[in-house]
C-alpha cells in the first residue's frame, strides 16, 4: 500500500489523468494507508476489540528483559504535501520506573535501545497472521550490542513467546557460542562453519556439525589421533563440570581473571557429590590421560584401550550429573 500510493504520488498529470483525479486518487490512497498501517497502533477499547494492536505483543517481550521499561508508540498519520507524502513517522513515548522520560535518545543506553527495537520486531512478528504449519524465525547476530544480562533473557523469549518456530541463530561470537550451547536444551541444535581455503584460491564452506566434544573425541579415536581425542574428551569432562557447578550455584575460591580458574577448581568444588566408582575412575583417567596427552611429550605412549576406557568414563559422568543435577 506504502508503494503504490508513492508510485500515485509520482505520476505525472496529463489530458488524461487531470489534477483533479489525481488528487482524489491520492487523497484516497491516503485514507486506505492511514486506515490499514493506523490499526498497529490503536489500542483496543471495550466492545472494539483490536488484534492489529502491536503493543499488545510487544510489551509483554519487552517486560521480559527486565529493564523496567513502558513504551508507546503513535502514528499520526500520513497526508500529501506539493505531490511529496509527508507523516511518514512513528513516534515513541517512553516511562523508565513509571516516570516520562523526555530525551529517551539521552538515556538509553545500547543494550535498552536494542531491547526496545528487538521487541517491537519481535512483536510484529506474533501479531503477524500465519497460518503456515511451519514457522521460521531467523535471527542473524541479534545479541550484538546486548550484555549477557540482555542476552540470557532473549533466549528466555525466545523459548516462550515462539515455542512454535524452527529458530535459527547465527553468530561470529565464539565465546558467546559455547557459553550458548551449554545452556541449550535437547531442542537445539549447534553448527559450525569456517571458511576452508582452497588450493585454487578460492573459499569453501567447511560446516561441523559434530558440535558435541565426546562425537569429536570418538571421531579422533577412530581416525587413531589419540591426541586430538584426549583433547576433546578433557574438553567434554572441563564443559560438564562447569555447567554443573554454575547449575548448582557451587561456590569457588575468588580469582580476579576468569582464565586463572582451572579445572581442578571446578572438580574439588563437586566431585563429593560423584557416586563411586565413577569418581575414582575420573581420578585415575585425569592424570592418566587427559592431562599428559594434552601437553608435547615425545617420550609418552598412548595406551589405546585406556583413552577409550576414559571417553566412556566422562559419558557416564554426564549421565550421573544429569541424574543429580
Amino acid at each position: 500500500m506504502w508503494r503504490d500510493l508513492n508510485e500515485l504520488a509520482a505520476r505525472e498529470i496529463s489530458a488524461a489523468y487531470t489534477s483533479t483525479r489525481k488528487k482524489r486518487e491520492v487523497q484516497k490512497a491516503v485514507d486506505e494507508f492511514n486506515e490499514a498501517f493506523g490499526q498497529l497502533f490503536k489500542p483496543p477499547a471495550p466492545g472494539n476489540p483490536n488484534p492489529e494492536y502491536l503493543l499488545d505483543h510487544a510489551r509483554p517481550i519487552l517486560e521480559d528483559f527486565g529493564h523496567n521499561l513502558e513504551i508507546d508508540l503513535r502514528f499520526w498519520g500520513v497526508e500529501l504535501k506539493d505531490n511529496t507524502i509527508v507523516g511518514n513517522r512513528v513516534s515513541l513515548t517512553l516511562k523508565y520506573a513509571r516516570q516520562d522520560i523526555p530525551t529517551p535518545h539521552l538515556f538509553l543506553n545500547e543494550a535498552r535501545l536494542s531491547a526496545i527495537a528487538i521487541s517491537i520486531y519481535l512483536g510484529m512478528i506474533k501479531r503477524h497472521p500465519q497460518g503456515k504449519k511451519f514457522k521460521i524465525l531467523f535471527l542473524d547476530d541479534i545479541f550484538i550490542g546486548l550484555d549477557i544480562s540482555n542476552r540470557l533473557p532473549l533466549l528466555e523469549i525466545l523459548d516462550t513467546h515462539f515455542s512454535e518456530y524452527q529458530i535459527f541463530i547465527t553468530t561470529y561470537d565464539k565465546p558467546w557460542y559455547e557459553f550458548v550451547r551449554a545452556k541449550l536444551g535437547q531442542n537445539w541444535r549447534t553448527i559450525e562453519f569456517y571458511a576452508q581455503e582452497m588450493r585454487q584460491g578460492y573459499e569453501i564452506p567447511m560446516i561441523d556439525d559434530e558440535a558435541d566434544f565426546l562425537t569429536k573425541a570418538r571421531k579422533h579415536y577412530n581416525a587413531s589421533d589419540y591426541k586430538a581425542s584426549a583433547v576433546y574428551a578433557r574438553s567434554a569432562f572441563e564443559s560438564a563440570l562447569m555447567k554443573y557447578c554454575t547449575e548448582k550455584g557451587k561456590k569457588l575460591p575468588y580469582k580476579a581473571r576468569r582464565k586463572d580458574y582451572s579445572t581442578e577448581d571446578f572438580w574439588r568444588a563437586m566431585k563429593n557429590e560423584v557416586p563411586e566408582p565413577t569418581r575414582s575412575n575420573i581420578e585415575n583417567f585425569r592424570f592418566l590421560i587427559y592431562n599428559p596427552l594434552s601437553h608435547y611429550d615425545p617420550e609418552s605412549s598412548p595406551i589405546k584401550s585406556e583413552l577409550l576406557l576414559a571417553i566412556k568414563e566422562v559419558e557416564n559422568l554426564r549421565a550421573v550429573l544429569d541424574e543429580i543435577a
